[in-house]
């Protein structure tokens, strides 16, 4: 059997929209969070990766055609 319950939605306000650009980075990567430490996974594309004149020694290929590195600060 199932009851149905009156909810109260509080009045929020006027709603605000705000817009954050992040700067444009020298290092194309993606930066998260392990267990607080800052990580970042550079990806290279498989041109990027022909032409570089040294390669990561931990990267990684990708069955989706790139290569990967994960870097931990």
């Amino acid at each position: 059997m199932s009851t149905s319950l009156r909810v109260r939605v509080p009045d929020c306000g006027p709603t605000v929209l705000r817009i954050w650009r992040d700067q444009v980075s020298e290092n194309p990567a993606v930066m998260w969070r392990i267990n607080g430490y800052r990580a970042s996974l550079l990806v290279w594309t498989q041109d990027e990766w022909a032409s570089m004149d040294a390669r990561p020694a931990d990267a990684q290929y990708h069955p989706s055609g790139v290569w990967c590195a994960l870097r931990m600060e």
